[in-house]
C-alpha cells in the first residue's frame, strides 16, 4: 500500500493536464437517418428515466461538464489544501454515466497520446515532469481529437428487465454493447465508440443496499429493504428461496468448510461489500460469528466486474490464504447476450483431491428465469429451453476478460472466519530511498533473500507455511498480514538481519502498525479526509487523473512482468542479483502483489486463470527490455526442455494490470519483445497478441469458442475483451451503414503551470 504522500504526488503528476474545451459535433450526413436506432423506442421498454443519454451532442457536452471539467482546476493537489482532489465517489455520481477514473480512457484503448497528436511523443514530458507548453495546444495540426471512444447512448438498469430490454434492442439494431461497473479499467475497456452502454451504478444492490449519492433517489432502490445478503450456511440456507442461489452456494461452500455466503450486486463497489461483512455484520452483537471476504484493495473497484473477471487479485486480504477472486465464487446470476436471458448457475458436483484446498468442480447445472424480470418476486427458476453450456460459463466468467460473455448482475462468494489485520512496513528500504539511491546493493541484496525465502520457502528462515501465508505485498514496502503473521515476520527478520551482521544503525527493524478490525476500516479512515468521498465510503485508491497508469503512454515501456514461483524457487541466485541491480539502476519497481501460498490448491480445475497466473510469484514493473530479455532467459530456462519459440505460447501477462501496448513477445523466440516499430501487419504475423500473452494459447482458444457460442452476434466486443478487434466492426454505429459516426473536434487551451518531479510516484 503506497503511503499518503506518494499518493497525492502521483496524483499531482497525472492531474498536469488541463482539459477545457469547446466541442462541436459533426454526424456523418451521407448516414440515412432511417437507420438511426430509435431510442425513444428502447425507453418504452425500460423503467423510469433509464435511458439517460439520447442524443449524442447532448453526450458530449455532459462527458465535457461532469468527467472533464473536475480536473479543471491545478490546485487540486492534496486532501489538507484548500481545494481537494477529484474522488471517483463524485465521478460515480454524474448523471451521465459516463465518466471514467482515468480522463484518457474517454479515448480509444485510454491512449489520447497514440490517436492524438497533440500527445504525441509527450508521455516523457510527464514521466520526467517536464513543463509543459501552450506550443503544444496551440499547433493547428494539433486539433484533431477524433478518436473519443464514447458511447452513443447509455442505459442505467434498475433491474435484470433494462438488462435483458437494451441487449435484445441492441441485437434488433446492429449495435454494439459496453458495459460499466465502475470505470476502473486501465485500458478503457468500459466504453466503446457508438456502443449501448449499460452502467450498473443503479442496478439493485445486495451486500449493502443503500447509496449516498444526491444524484439517486430514494427511488430508485426503493426495492432494496435494507436487510444484508449475507446467509449462514444451515438452517437458513434450508429456508431460503428456490429462487435464489442460496442452496446451491451453501452446498458448495459447506464442501469448502465454509458458513457463510454473501450475495454482491453487479453494480456494487467494494466498499459496500466489505462494510456488509466488517461492520453491519460483525459488529452486529447478537451474530455469533465474525467473518471475512476476499476482496480488491481499492473500495471504489466493483466486486463484480473487471476486477473479478481478471482474476481478482487481493494482496491486501488474504489471497494468499484463500485464493484469488475467482477461487471465491460460488454462484453465478446473468443475462446472456444472445437472447437476453436471464439464468443462474454454479457447481452442483465435486470431488476432493488431495492436496488441493477446494474441491474440483464436476458439473454445473443452471437454470432459466421464465417469470417477471423487474420484480424478483416475480422470477421463476426453471430448467432452460435453450440448450446453454453452463460449464462453460461457470470457466468463462472467472478470469477470461470482461466484456465478453454477457452481464453480471450478482454474484454470491464465499466467506471466511474473521481474524484481524496488521499492517508491516519497512522504515528504511522505502521508494524514496531506493529510487534516489541511497541503498547499496549488498542491503538490497539481503533484504531480496529474505523476503523471497519468506514467501516462497518460509521454513528457511524458521517460519511456517500457514503462518507466511498470512501474509502478502500488495504493494512495495508493504505488507499486510492476518492474525499474528505480522509478528512473526517481524521476528524472523530480526533472526536473519543479525545472523548476517547487519545492525540497527543500518537497517533498523521492521514496524508493525497496531491490528485494526478489517481492510473496510483502514479504506474508510483514508477517506475522511476527502470532502467528495461520502460518510462510511472507501477512499479513491487508485485516485482519478488524467492519463492512464498503464496505457497513457506506450514509449515509457514500463509493465508489470510476471515472475514465476518455479524460477524463484530454482532460479533465486541468478535472480536476486539481476533483481537488485535493475532496481538500484531504476529500470525495475520492486514487487507488488506476492502471491504464492494457497493460490495453486486453491484452483477448482474449471476456471480460465492461466497457469502462469495460477503460479505466478509476484508482479515487478520492468522498464527496461534489455532487463526484461534477461528475465525471461531465466523463466523460460526452469524446466529442461522447456520450448523458447512456437505457436503454442504459455502466457505471460497479468490481465488486472497490463497495456494494450505491452510489446509482446516474438514468436520466433520468446524472450525477445515485439518492436514498437513493427506495423500492425508485422505485429500479427511475428508477434503474440495482447490477448494470447495474457491467457495463453490453448486457454485463449477455449475463451474465443464460448464467446462464439454466446454472443453469435459480437454484441460485447471491448477493447482488452476476448475477441476484440481493432479492425472493422462488425456491428454496431462503427460501421457507417448502421448509424451516426461520431467526428469531434476538441480546441484546446493550457495555461502554464508547474508539475511535480517525483517520477517515482507513478510507479505505484
Amino acid at each position: 500500500m503506497p503511503s499518503s504522500a506518494i499518493l497525492v504526488a502521483r496524483a499531482m503528476i497525472n492531474l498536469t493536464v488541463l482539459l477545457t474545451a469547446a466541442m462541436s459535433v459533426s454526424v456523418d450526413a451521407a448516414a440515412d437517418a432511417s437507420l438511426h436506432p430509435p431510442w425513444d423506442d428502447l425507453a418504452t421498454k425500460l423503467s423510469t428515466d433509464s435511458l439517460q443519454v439520447t442524443v449524442t451532442d447532448n453526450l458530449l457536452d455532459d462527458w465535457l461538464d461532469q468527467c472533464v471539467h473536475p480536473f479543471a482546476d491545478l490546485n487540486l493537489t492534496s486532501y489538507g489544501g484548500t481545494d481537494h482532489l477529484v474522488s471517483n465517489h463524485q465521478l460515480y455520481n454524474e448523471t451521465s454515466g459516463l465518466c471514467m477514473v482515468h480522463v484518457f480512457c474517454a479515448y480509444k484503448e485510454c491512449n489520447a497520446g497514440r490517436f492524438t497528436s497533440a500527445f504525441v511523443n509527450s508521455g516523457n514530458n510527464f514521466y520526467n515532469s517536464t513543463l509543459l507548453t501552450d506550443d503544444i495546444w496551440k499547433n493547428p495540426e494539433k486539433k484533431n481529437w477524433s478518436s473519443l471512444n464514447l458511447p452513443a447512448a447509455v442505459v442505467h438498469p434498475r433491474h435484470v428487465g433494462d438488462i435483458a430490454a437494451a441487449i435484445m434492442f441492441a441485437t434488433q439494431h446492429k449495435i454494439q454493447m459496453s458495459v460499466k461497473t465502475s470505470g476502473h479499467s486501465y485500458t478503457g475497456a468500459s466504453t466503446k465508440n457508438n456502443s449501448l452502454l449499460l452502467n450498473l451504478f443503479r442496478l439493485k444492490q445486495y451486500a449493502h443496499p443503500e447509496l449516498e449519492y444526491t444524484n439517486v433517489s430514494e427511488e430508485d432502490h426503493s426495492d432494496n429493504d435494507g436487510a444484508s445478503s449475507i446467509v449462514e450456511c444451515g438452517y437458513d440456507a434450508l429456508d431460503s428461496s428456490p429462487q435464489d442461489g442460496y442452496r446451491e452456494a451453501c452446498a458448495l461452500a459447506t464442501a469448502r468448510d465454509k458458513n457463510a455466503v454473501i450475495r454482491v450486486g453487479g453494480g456494487e463497489t467494494w466498499d459496500l461489500v466489505l462494510k456488509a461483512v466488517s461492520e453491519t455484520w460483525n459488529n452486529d452483537p447478537t451474530k455469533s460469528r465474525k467473518y471475512h471476504i476476499v476482496s480488491g484493495a481499492a473500495g471504489t473497484v466493483s466486486a463484480a466486474g473487471g476486477w473479478l473477471a481478471s482474476g481478482g487479485l487481493s494482496g491486501n486480504n488474504g489471497m494468499r490464504m484463500y485464493g484469488l477472486g475467482v477461487d471465491q465464487v460460488l454462484h453465478v446470476e446473468m443475462v446472456l447476450p444472445n437472447n437476453g436471458m436471464h439464468v443462474r448457475f454454479g457447481p452442483t458436483a465435486w470431488e476432493s483431491k488431495a492436496g488441493m484446498m477446494y474441491p474440483r468442480t464436476k458439473a454445473v447445472t443452471g437454470y432459466c428465469n421464465k417469470g417477471g424480470l423487474e420484480d424478483e418476486s416475480a422470477w421463476d427458476w426453471q430448467e432452460c429451453d435453450e440448450d446453454i453450456n453452463f460449464m462453460d460459463l461457470w470457466y468463462a466468467v472467472r478470469g477470461g476478460g470482461g466484456g465478453s460473455y454477457g452481464v453480471i448482475t450478482a454474484i454470491y462468494y464465499q466467506l471466511h472466519e474473521y481474524s484481524k489485520l496488521q499492517i508491516v512496513l519497512d522504515p528504511t528500504i522505502d521508494f524514496l530511498t531506493l529510487t534516489i539511491g541511497l541503498l547499496e546493493y549488498d542491503l538490497l541484496v539481503l533484504w531480496y533473500d529474505f523476503f523471497l525465502k519468506f514467501y516462497f520457502d518460509p521454513e528457511e528462515v524458521g517460519v511456517t507455511k500457514e503462518a507466511s501465508n498470512s501474509c502478502s505485498a500488495p504493494g512495495f514496502p508493504t505488507m499486510i498480514c492476518y492474525n499474528d503473521g505480522g509478528d512473526i515476520m517481524i521476528a524472523a527478520w530480526e533472526r536473519f538481519r543479525k545472523a548476517a551482521g547487519v545492525d540497527d544503525a543500518v537497517i533498523p527493524s521492521l514496524v508493525a502498525i497496531p491490528k485494526i478490525d478489517s481492510w473496510y476500516h483502514n479504506i474508510v479512515s483514508g477517506g475522511e479526509a476527502n470532502p467528495n468521498v461520502p460518510p462510511g465510503r472507501g477512499n479513491d485508491t487508485p485516485a482519478p487523473t488524467i492519463t492512464s497508469t498503464y496505457n497513457s503512454f506506450p514509449e515509457s515501456n514500463g509493465q508489470f512482468l510476471m515472475f514465476p514461483q518455479e524460477a524463484l524457487a530454482t532460479k533465486r541466485d541468478e535472480l536476486i542479483p539481476l533483481l537488485t541491480q535493475c532496481v538500484l539502476e531504476r529500470k525495475c519497481v520492486p514487487f507488488f502483489y506476492i502471491m504464492g501460498g494457497n493460490i495453486p490448491s486453491a484452483d477448482d480445475g474449471h476456471n480460465s486463470l492461466p497457469i502462469h497466473r495460477r503460479h505466478g510469484g509476484f508482479l515487478m514493473t520492468v522498464m527496461d527490455n534489455n532487463y526484461r530479455t534477461k528475465f525471461d532467459q531465466i523463466f523460460y530456462d526452469v524446466n529442461d526442455g522447456q520450448p523458447k519459440n512456437g505457436d503454442n505460447f504459455p502466457g505471460a501477462l497479468c490481465h488486472n494490470h497490463a497495456s494494450l501496448d505491452y510489446p509482446t513477445p516474438r514468436k520466433d523466440d520468446w524472450t525477445k519483445a515485439c518492436d514498437l516499430s513493427y506495423s500492425k501487419e508485422e505485429k500479427e504475423e511475428k508477434c503474440f497478441s495482447y490477448q494470447e500473452t495474457a491467457w495463453g494459447t490453448e486457454v485463449l482458444k477455449k475463451l474465443e469458442r464460448i464467446h462464439a457460442d454466446v454472443d453469435p452476434n459480437r454484441l460485447f466486443s471491448t477493447s482488452d475483451s476476448v475477441g476484440y478487434d481493432d479492425g472493422a466492426m462488425e456491428m454496431g454505429p462503427a460501421d457507417s451503414s448502421n448509424g451516426t459516426v461520431l467526428q469531434t473536434s476538441l480546441i484546446t487551451s493550457v495555461p502554464s503551470f508547474v508539475s511535480v518531479a517525483l517520477v517515482a510516484a507513478l510507479w505505484v
